[in-house]
């Protein structure tokens, strides 16, 4: 009898301790998975971290371009630079033309005497031009007229320029140009008119000139600038006198102060 209780509390014993061992494994088991799953947790946001610094960085590796060196600058209200490829300009200024500087007219020279006028005059000094422009050369035409007393000059010609674009705000620039000249009103040397008849003046020259061009609008500018010609005019007429045709000619300088205003519609 003794004996059978012994037997039963053993057994008793065994299968409590069976089942406090099975709740412990389910427990670790359990606590494994919620390890795993917060490992899992945590490196996705690592790689979604990762994916968006990359986009980042790449959205804004180049800087913005400057507003100088932007082509569609035109597409602005203003531009730092001088901005177009073609200009259309109106010119104004006062002028000074010496029109015996470096040769004049001896009018006795045929009976030996010396009669060599001196011709200077004065006025304002009107002009249009359009041409091209091809980054810092420009070509184009040019048309003058110089309203002086006694005659008038009239210039036509072409014009090669230099712009320089890189200081900003302000353009830099040097000209040259070839002629056409004519006088109205009178020749050259007014005397001429009264010893000769059917008188005609006729010529050319080249002409230098620098000065500065400011932006104002992203079609509009401004230049303040002197150019210096050397004219050279050949008169022609008939002597009534001597019956037969005529011609001599000066050799003169003008110089002229000119403002600007230069339309670039393209």
């Amino acid at each position: 009898m003794i004996r059978l209780i012994m037997i039963l509390s053993m057994a008793l014993l065994v299968t409590s301790t069976v089942e406090a061992q099975e709740p412990t494994e389910a427990m670790g088991a359990a606590g494994e998975a919620a390890e795993s799953g917060a490992a899992e947790a945590v490196a996705e946001p690592v790689a979604v971290d990762e994916a968006s610094v990359g986009e980042v960085s790449l959205a804004y590796a180049d800087p913005p371009p400057s507003e100088e060196g932007d082509p569609d600058c035109l597409t602005k209200v203003y531009c730092k630079v001088v901005k177009g490829k073609l200009w259309i300009e109106g010119t104004f200024g006062p002028a000074k033309f010496n029109a015996t500087k470096f040769r004049t007219i001896n009018l006795l020279e045929d009976v030996g005497g010396n009669l060599s006028p001196s011709v200077v005059v004065r006025g304002p000094e009107f002009g249009a031009a359009i041409g091209a422009q091809f980054k810092i050369f420009s070509i184009g035409g040019r048309f003058k007229y110089a309203k002086f007393d006694p005659f008038d000059l009239i210039t036509a010609g072409v014009d090669f320029g230099f712009l320089v674009k890189k200081v900003p705000f302000v353009a830099p620039y040097a000209r040259f140009g070839l002629y056409y000249n004519t006088t109205r009103g009178g020749t050259v040397i007014p005397l001429l008119d009264q010893l000769y008849e059917d008188t005609k003046t006729n010529g050319g020259g080249a002409s230098i000139g620098a000065g500065v061009r400011v932006p104002v609008l992203k079609w509009l500018s401004v230049a303040i600038g002197f150019d210096y010609t050397f004219v050279a005019l050949y008169v022609t007429g008939y002597d009534p006198i001597e019956d037969e045709d005529v011609g001599n000619g000066t050799i003169g300088g003008e110089i002229s102060g000119t403002f600007t205003l230069t339309v670039h519609p393209i």
